[in-house]
């Protein structure tokens, strides 16, 4: 009987035994996992914010301005009709810098490099950012004229001289021409400092294209076809001209004086397309920008 006691007691007291051993486990279990899941959540909310932005100022250039060079001043454009282009020698070093495109090996046309690389930011001395743009249509301006100014430099200032300033007067004629034929427009004015890009650039393809642009046959024919083809645009053009129209009726002057302008900038073109590449890249600047 005492045995059979003593097994009884034993039987109760184990399930009690278990129960609160499963009851500790649960307990310990449940205070395990939201350690756990504190733990995720504080490593989420520990992430900084300023670990980004340190990152990205790391990856952006720094460029301390240069004293010496702030004061020593870069003549990039030059032109009588116009003011000088200056740039300090310590914003051209921090461009050459941001905007390797000016000095790429292979360079490749003006609207082809603004359009992959219009502006830049970098770190100043201060730690602080800064962005050099050529966003504007002034901006824009300045682009062509440095891209000029670093081309040249690598075409060779004296080596093309010659047609350099060919190139320049047919552009010129070009653009006054339709210039002339929309009554002016701001579009004119900008095209008259960016137009020195392209000439650097058609310079830039001569030693390239030789070959293709001496040709064996004779050209004039093209050209003839050329000047024709302009001289029947223009009087196209003023045929449904108001202004001109009116002025042929009441001031016949100020008509022929027009008239006169726009022969003049066909005859430079007449005069200064001496071979094909002159007609290949005057046909190519007019159909790019004005047609």
């Amino acid at each position: 009987m005492n045995k059979c006691y003593s097994l009884s007691l034993m039987n109760k007291k184990k399930p009690e035994k278990q129960r609160l051993y499963m009851k500790n486990k649960i307990i310990f279990l449940l205070i395990f996992f939201n350690l756990l899941i504190g733990c995720k959540e504080s490593r989420k909310a520990s992430i900084p914010v300023k670990t980004k932005e340190v990152t990205n100022n790391q990856c952006l250039p720094h460029l301390p301005d240069n004293p010496d060079l702030q004061d020593e001043m870069v003549l990039v454009f030059a032109d009588e009709e116009i003011d000088s282009v200056l740039f300090s020698k310590n914003e051209l070093n921090k461009i050459e810098i941001l905007f390797p495109v000016f000095k790429a090996k292979y360079p490749s046309s003006p609207n082809e490099s603004y359009a992959g690389k219009s502006w830049e930011t970098y770190i100043n001395q201060d730690e602080k950012e800064e962005t050099i743009t050529f966003g504007s249509e002034v901006g824009r301006d300045s682009f062509c004229l440095l891209y000029a100014y670093f081309l040249r430099q690598k075409n060779g200032e004296q080596k093309y001289k010659l047609e350099r300033k060919k190139l320049t007067q047919l552009y010129h004629a070009v653009n006054g021409l339709h210039q002339a034929l929309d009554y002016g427009g701001t579009y004119f004015g900008h095209q008259y400092e960016r137009l020195n890009a392209d000439v650097e650039y058609s310079i830039y393809q001569l030693p390239l294209g030789k070959e293709y642009y001496e040709k064996k046959y004779d050209f004039q024919k093209q050209k003839k076809l050329y000047i024709q083809t302009l001289l029947q645009y223009v009087a196209d053009e003023e045929s449904q001209n108001g202004y001109y129209q009116e002025d042929l009726r009441s001031n016949k002057k100020r008509a022929n004086e027009r008239t006169k302008q726009l022969q003049e900038k066909i005859d430079i073109l007449q005069k200064l397309i001496t071979d094909y590449f002159y007609l290949n890249q005057v046909q190519n600047f007019e159909m790019t920008y004005y047609k």
